[in-house]
């Protein structure tokens, strides 16, 4: 009886071990990791969207903006632009770059760092102005992370260094149908911030 007791903890306490065992893999193979200098990003997932958005306000153009970039950098990540594409209107410079992305991730490359660090998103559309329908304007100023993108030989194919300095990012967004899209959104570096009020 003693035997056949202690066997049937050690077969129990086996059988948990390999379910726990499973159940512990699970979550650490969807954990996200980032890109290295050897393999893209994996498990990375698409931001969600907030509330703020759903606002024809300036500050939802404002919250809407912000979803822009970080779909930005993780259609740079993952090469999934389709989440981007879907709130661009237009757009043409920021749908060529998604494309590119897109197009690099399907033949085997990849990027490691380069995501855009929004610094702050200015509403240069007086808030009166902004209702839907209306053309609302922005300028971001950005510091992207150094940038290396890889070849599907895992060769370096093109580098960028951080620059302190960063860029400007100017945009059109327009709130209809319940939804901001973006109708243009392109660097310009050489373009002036408005003066601290």
């Amino acid at each position: 009886m003693k035997v056949a007791a202690i066997a049937a903890v050690a077969l129990a306490a086996l059988t948990g071990c390999g379910e726990s065992t499973e159940s512990s893999a699970a979550p650490s193979e969807a954990a996200p990791t980032p890109a290295s200098s050897t393999a893209p990003a994996q498990n990375v997932s698409a931001p969600a969207t907030n509330d703020l958005m759903s606002e024809a306000t300036a500050d939802g153009a404002k919250a809407f903006l912000h979803h822009v970039f970080e779909l930005k950098s993780y259609t740079q990540q993952t090469g999934d632009a389709e989440p981007l594409l879907a709130i661009l209107d237009g757009a043409d410079a920021a749908v060529s770059d998604a494309e590119a992305f897109k197009a690099m991730y399907d033949d085997g490359g990849w990027v490691l760092g380069g995501q855009p660090k929004v610094k702050q998103i200015i509403i240069t559309t007086p808030a009166e102005e902004v209702v839907e329908g209306a053309e609302v304007e922005a300028l971001i100023p950005v510091n992207p992370d150094p940038y290396t993108s890889f070849n599907e030989a895992g060769e370096v194919h093109e580098t960028r260094p951080f620059d302190p300095a960063g860029s400007i990012y100017s945009a059109t967004v327009v709130y209809a149908d319940g939804a901001w899209k973006a109708t243009s959104l392109e660097e310009t570096p050489d373009v002036e911030l408005p003066a601290a009020e």
